[in-house]
């Protein structure tokens, strides 16, 4: 493949239809944007990919004649002006060729923050629902958690107000940056393998969707597990009817102090219920049982229908056979990503340094390629209103 393309980009060249001395690098670039369309093929799922790509088509078909001519001729322009080939290659790289793939981009990175959006590997988004921001740089994120004020005080007339105070616990965390890259070798040209290239990089879309779950789990573990339920008498071990039962029991009772010293009972409940492959069917069977015994049919379920369940792929992974239960209403979980990153990982390309023979890649190992790099953290912000439940 990648010789084919050579020899069009070179025939292209011939014709004058692109600038003198950039057939490899035309060539090199169609490599390129290959491999990332894969890539974002193994992060967002095919199906995503497909409709972000439709959409691109859909828009790029409705530019007047006028338009889509002044696009070409400004392109143009800017080869024709460069100083030197060499400058007219890398314009030419920079463009990614003049296809669909930055508007698709565009419009994937959009779609992950709608909540009809559907990743391949988890929903952590809807599942979770956690208060996502963007930060500017490195530096430590604060969380605060203020204390819940005290109810109002009677005032009898002429009498002077009751003030009351607060208090707030601090906690931070920080977003990481993790990248991989791919190469595409002098010898992978040579040996013609642009398919085993766009292969790996749709593997590593794959990887780095990983990546970002693993991030958040993580955090919500580390955040949910000095408050982890292990008595059996309290709703944790296998799930069944009888164990939720217990569990929205414990949950609600669950009190704070308020800014009086009193200790309350906020109201807490068990709204939603995440977990892992494996206790799929116990879940859905306790959700959904009309009868607490199947057979006899005796005493009607109240659990039926009662959580929103949410099964998460890679859950055991991190966490085993325990689940998490939360309450909808409290926002427990944040999710930080450094601006930039929100809409999902970016690509990076290194085109070929070496000016006497392009076709072998960089002066320092013949080769280029992708590189991509997410950055994002995630830390529980108020555990009082999630669980960390022992499964088994």
């Amino acid at each position: 493949m990648s010789k084919t393309l050579r020899l069009q980009m070179q025939l292209a060249e011939a014709r004058g239809e692109i600038p003198a001395g950039t057939a490899q690098a035309a060539a090199d670039s169609i490599v390129v944007e290959t491999g990332i369309r894969a890539f974002y093929r193994g992060y967002h799922g095919p199906a995503n990919v497909d409709a972000a790509f439709t959409a691109a088509q859909q828009q790029h078909a409705q530019l007047t004649d006028a338009q889509v001519e002044a696009q070409a001729e400004n392109l143009a322009d800017e080869l024709r002006d460069a100083l030197a080939p060499l400058m007219a290659a890398q314009r030419l790289t920079d463009t990614h060729t003049t296809s669909d793939l930055p508007l698709a981009l565009a419009n994937l990175r959009q779609r992950t923050l709608l909540p009809a959006y559907q990743g391949p590997v988890s929903n952590w988004r809807t599942a979770l629902s956690p208060d996502i921001i963007t930060v500017p740089d490195f530096k430590t994120i604060r969380t605060l958690r203020l204390s819940e004020m005290g109810e109002l005080a009677p005032r009898a007339e002429g009498e002077d107000v009751t003030y009351t105070t607060f208090s707030e616990a601090e906690g931070g965390y920080r977003v990481g940056n993790f990248e991989r890259a791919v190469a595409y070798t002098w010898e992978m040209d040579k040996n013609d393998e642009v398919g085993a290239f766009a292969r790996a990089l749709e593997s590593l879309g794959r990887g780095a969707a990983r990546t970002e779950v693993m991030v958040i789990f993580k955090a919500i573990k580390d955040g949910l597990a000095s408050g982890k339920i292990t008595g059996a008498t309290d709703g944790s071990g296998a799930p069944s009817i009888d164990t939720l039962k217990k569990l929205r029991t414990k949950f609600a009772g669950r009190t704070f102090k308020d800014g009086d010293g009193n200790d309350l009972e906020y109201g807490f409940d068990v709204t939603d219920i995440v977990f892992g492959t494996s206790q799929r069917d116990v879940f859905n069977l306790a959700n959904t049982q009309e009868y607490e015994d199947a057979r006899q049919g005796r005493t009607p379920n109240i659990l039926r229908g009662a959580f929103n369940l949410h099964l998460e792929r890679l859950w055991s992974r991190v966490f085993g056979q325990d689940y998490v239960a939360f309450d909808s209403m409290v926002q427990w979980l944040q999710v930080a990503f450094l601006e930039g990153f929100q809409g999902g990982p970016l690509t990076y390309t290194e085109m070929p340094t070496s000016r006497e023979y392009q076709d072998q890649g960089s002066f320092r190992n013949h080769t280029f390629g992708v590189k991509v790099g997410h950055t994002l953290g995630a830390r529980v912000i108020d555990p009082n209103g999630a669980v960390l439940v022992q499964g088994s």
